[in-house]
């Protein structure tokens, strides 16, 4: 009895625990000096009931950078380096894989009323 007193407990701690974890998301940059080159920007790993909360973020931090990204180099009077911006993929951080070829930019238009 003593034995089970412990075990049941235990493994329905380890049940409750398994649930499906939020999927997580990393935010990508490359480099002007190497645009094949994958740096890590954040991790969106939240744990919420949405389970396209994480990547709506990331996407949404990876469109505002890249439109911060344009304007900043449109003020300065000069054109965005190609080929260099944030970009989303799922799971954790991998210094191997492609990079894209686009990257989506917009501000937010629906921020403020």
């Amino acid at each position: 009895m003593g034995r089970a007193a412990v075990l049941i407990p235990l493994w329905m701690l380890q049940a409750c625990s398994s649930t499906s974890s939020p999927q997580s998301y990393t935010l990508y940059r490359n480099s002007f000096f190497d645009s094949s080159l994958r740096v890590h920007w954040a991790t969106f790993n939240a744990s919420e009931s949405d389970p396209g909360y994480n990547l709506d973020n990331c996407e949404m931090a990876a469109r505002l950078l890249n439109a911060n990204f344009k304007a900043t180099a449109a003020a300065a009077g000069k054109l965005p380096t190609p080929g260099v911006g944030f970009w989303c993929e799922e799971g954790p951080f991998s210094e191997k894989g492609a990079v894209p070829a686009h990257f989506e930019a917009a501000y937010p238009t629906d921020a403020y009323p």
